[in-house]
């Protein structure tokens, strides 16, 4: 009996903001490979469709092509559906519990809803090209004829970015190991015999890869994957697990326990932190226990706090909430297209919003920078749309990249504060 699985957000995806003003919770990543890759590669063979809020759903289609986004086909009518949250952090007895049951299932974690199997005798109604909305009156339908059983599973969820970053260690290597043994074939990179490389057995270079005289990959501590036609440049230190993606640059510092997306440049010190995607970091500084957007940039010694003084818990302001992260570790997130002067220094657990310019030199004491600031704390102005478009402009052409007309529409609507839940699934 096929299964078609359709990994969904839910209306907690403004918990995870400002990362997730332009995208679905789960394309954030923790390791490797974004959320909903991780999820898909648990069920093999099934058929995944990605379900999307209303005002993300039109950049996610041009990003990714090769699923269905808010259509949901079921090509047999035996064919069970899955809906699993694309906050999905560890699948625990979730597997198993989906393969067993013979219901329509609920399954929860805390209260939360986890993942909503409907078997296909319950399914006649369901057309075989649906939207999610079929699907809710289905559902709303099924619970009025109490027809789905509740269940307790141990998988867990993301409930905050600090979570996301908190895995990136376990991820890569959780990652590295499944991919491992298809990664046994030369690629052909070229390793200077003045470089140093610990542990070769857990290190990947792709093709392409240049690893220059005085570089050192160490793979003592967890693996590290090196993407195809990525430069690691003398006098850089990358200790594992990391993952760096393709097409980077690594100039000389130090990157430990990281997931480093592609079309990224990283120098200075990077520790247990995520950087998205065509992140520039280029110069000294440290960045710590973060998640960074695409396109940011960091002015030379741009520098974070992730430690208090006293080393007690850090408390986050998420979308205008103050929250205990429960860690004592907790850095910046940051979101897409944000710049930052030279010598700017941010404060512990701040959250930076999209499209932000911030300069002076001094510590941001804020806890959360909205989005479209410019400026400096106690200073802020609002940056102009125009103005910070053509900025984002400037940036993507230097990548041979052009901003979409669907990603300046949503960039416009975060602008104006009309973010909406609309598309959101509430199982």
């Amino acid at each position: 009996m096929a299964l078609q699985v359709c990994i969904y957000e839910d209306d907690r995806f403004a918990q995870f903001y400002p990362l997730t003003y332009l995208r679905p919770v789960y394309e954030l990543r923790p390791g490797m490979a974004p959320n909903f890759k991780r999820i898909e590669r648990q069920f093999e063979g099934a058929s995944v469709s990605l379900l999307a809020r209303h005002q993300v759903a039109p950049i996610l289609a041009e990003q990714v092509r090769d699923y269905p986004i808010n259509i949901i086909k079921r090509p047999s009518d035996h064919d069970d559906i899955l809906f699993i949250n694309g906050r999905l952090r560890s699948f625990g007895d979730l597997p198993k519990l989906i393969s067993e049951s013979r219901l329509n299932t609920l399954f929860r974690n805390n209260g939360e809803t986890v993942a909503l199997l409907l078997k296909s005798e319950s399914l006649d109604a369901a057309p075989s090209i649906a939207t999610p909305a079929d699907y809710e009156k289905i559902i709303a339908e099924e619970h009025d004829k109490e027809t789905i059983a509740d269940f307790d599973t141990t998988a867990t969820l993301y409930n905050y970015p600090w979570d996301v970053m908190a895995d990136v260690e376990a991820a890569v290597t959780d990652d590295f190991a499944r991919v491992k043994p298809s990664l046994l074939k030369k690629t052909g990179a070229a390793v200077h015999e003045h470089a140093a490389l610990v542990n070769r057995d857990e290190i990947y270079l792709g093709a392409g890869v240049t690893v220059m005289p005085g570089a050192v990959i160490d793979a003592t501590g967890g693996p590290v994957y090196v993407g195809d036609n990525t430069r690691v440049e003398s006098h850089a230190a990358v200790y594992g697990p990391t993952y760096i993606g393709p097409n980077c640059v690594v100039v000389a510092g130090k990157i430990s326990a990281c997931s480093i997306g592609h079309t990224c440049r990283v120098g200075g010190e990077v520790e247990e932190s995520i950087f998205h995607a065509y992140v520039n970091k280029y110069h000294a500084g440290f960045i710590g226990h973060s998640y960074v957007g695409p396109w940011v940039n960091f002015g030379a010694m741009t520098t974070n706090s992730d430690l208090k003084n006293n080393y007690s818990p850090i408390r986050c302001t998420v979308n205008g909430e103050s929250v205990d992260s429960g860690s004592i570790k907790v850095g910046s997130f940051i979101g897409d297209h944000t710049k930052t002067g030279i010598g700017t220094l941010l404060n512990t657990g701040i959250s930076i919003g999209v499209s932000c310019n911030l300069f002076g030199g001094t510590l941001l004491v804020d806890k959360e920078i909205p989005s479209f600031s410019w400026g400096q704390s106690g200073a802020f102005v609002p940056y102009k749309f125009e103005k910070a478009i053509e900025t984002i402009e400037r940036s993507m052409e230097r990548r041979d990249c052009t901003l979409s007309d669907r990603e300046r529409a949503q960039l416009r609507t975060v602008f104006d504060g009309v973010c909406k839940a609309e598309g959101a699934l509430q199982l």
